[in-house]
Order: structure tokens, then C-alpha cells, then sequence
């Protein structure tokens, strides 16, 4: 077991489980073991289907992708650590303008909240979709073997699942709402599949939140959500910058006469 990829999984796993597949399971009326056994099934097909490569994760990557998520994560600012990854180790044009253009696909929940009837029939499959796009686009990534990739979905989703009932602003949205904020976030990650490229499924789900708020005109969720999930995105990108002289600067430390 790659204990590197898995640690960084549960934590992805968790706080997508926490701030998106939790709180839209909660707004449709899913109990938890429903909602559990749904997102365990849809992450882990999706990892094993994936067209995306593990990634490379040395000490050094993890050390750094540990200490920004701890360091950030006090901030209370969200870290997209699938996209933080990636960043570090293949960072390209066009990766970082999906990232940065990307809350631009909200503008697909205005019209399906005016669109959508009810929706609670629809929120089991929409969550597995949801579900299964974050395994294929995020936690591909991390999947270096089926039964670590299993563990850490398993741990991940369950700690994330369980803490989201405490995201009372987030568990009040209607099962429509719900309904628009899966499609939307599952048309972006279907967008990063297809390119190859990890998206910020928290940042996308914030600005798909905000998109529902001014089609009901009510407030579903703070816009400081978004900021921070957004600050969290160029903290990604600024990790690019960074992290090669900061492992060039470990690798003169740790061979001073090489």
C-alpha cells in the first residue's frame, strides 16, 4: 500500500464527502447508510475507470501537500488537493485556465433550478454520478492500488459524510436544488475528464450554490465559501512556483556534497 497516495486520498475523499456529496444527500432526505453505500460504490468504480495516471508522490511531494492542506485548512480556506497535485507535477496552459474559469459553469444551475420539477427521484442518481466523477476526475489520482483506493473511500467518505450534518447552511438545500448543483458539478468534472485535468469540485459546487441562491432569490451559502474556496485554487496554482525551488533546496540539504 502506497501510504503516501492513501493518506492524501482520505483526506480529498473527506472533504468532498463533507462539503459537497454529504449536504446534497441530507437536502434530498437520503439516510446515511444509503447515502454511504452510494458514494462508496460511485467513487471507487469511478478511480478504477479512470483514463487519468496516478501520480508520482515522493516525500517530498507529500510533506508539501500535507503542510499546505494543515496550513490552509487552519486559514479556513478550502484546498483543492487533487488540483494541488497535480499542479507540482504536471502544471500546463490550459490545466490552469479550466481551474481558474471554472465557477463559469454555474451558469448551468440558474436555468435547471427554473427548470427542474421536484427532484427527489433523481437525487440517488445524480449523487452516484457526482459520486463516480470524483472518483474518475480527483481520486484517480491517488488510486495506486484497488484495495488502498477502497480504504481511503471507504474512511474518507465516512468521516466527511458523518461531520456534514454540522454543515447546517449546506444541509438545508432543497432536493431540485441538490438535483442542479450534482448536474452542474458533474458537467465540470466531465470537462476536466475528458481533458485530462483534476477540477476543484468545491470551488465549483460553491459557485453553483451561489448560481441557486439568486435563482431563488434566498441565501443558500455564504459568498465567503466561495472566496475561500477559490483562494484555495491559487494557492494550488502558487504551489506550482514554489514547490520546485523548495525541493531543489531539500536536495542540497540532503546531499551538501553532491
Amino acid at each position: 500500500m502506497d501510504i503516501y497516495a492513501t493518506v492524501l486520498a482520505v483526506l480529498l475523499i473527506y472533504n468532498n464527502s463533507l462539503v459537497l456529496l454529504g449536504p446534497s444527500a441530507w437536502g434530498a432526505g437520503l439516510g446515511f447508510r444509503k447515502a454511504y453505500l452510494i458514494t462508496l460504490a460511485g467513487i471507487t468504480l469511478g478511480a478504477a475507470t479512470s483514463p487519468l495516471r496516478p501520480i508520482q508522490l515522493g516525500p517530498a511531494e507529500f510533506a508539501y501537500l500535507t503542510a499546505l492542506y494543515v496550513s490552509l485548512t487552519l486559514l479556513k480556506i478550502s484546498v483543492p488537493l487533487a488540483v494541488a497535485a497535480y499542479s507540482i507535477t504536471g502544471l500546463s496552459a490550459h490545466s490552469a485556465l479550466l481551474w481558474i474559469t471554472s465557477p463559469l459553469f454555474a451558469a448551468v444551475t440558474y436555468p435547471l433550478c427554473k427548470l427542474l420539477k421536484g427532484g427527489r427521484r433523481l437525487t440517488a442518481p445524480s449523487l452516484f454520478l457526482t459520486a463516480y466523477l470524483f472518483g474518475l476526475n480527483n481520486v484517480a489520482l491517488f488510486a495506486k492500488e484497488p484495495s488502498s483506493t477502497l480504504v481511503a473511500t471507504a474512511a474518507g467518505a465516512y468521516l466527511g459524510l458523518s461531520l456534514s450534518k454540522w454543515v447546517l447552511d449546506l444541509a438545508a438545500v432543497r432536493p431540485r436544488t441538490a438535483l442542479a448543483v450534482n448536474l452542474t458539478v458533474a458537467a465540470a468534472a466531465l470537462a476536466g475528464a475528458l481533458t485530462h485535468v483534476p477540477i476543484s469540485f468545491t470551488l465549483v459546487a460553491y459557485s453553483s450554490l451561489l448560481a441557486a441562491s439568486s435563482a431563488y432569490e434566498i441565501r443558500i451559502v455564504k459568498i465567503e465559501r466561495f472566496v475561500r474556496a477559490y483562494l484555495g485554487v491559487v494557492a494550488a496554482l502558487a504551489s506550482a512556483l514554489i514547490f520546485p525551488f523548495l525541493k531543489s533546496q531539500l536536495l542540497r540539504l540532503a546531499l551538501p556534497n553532491a
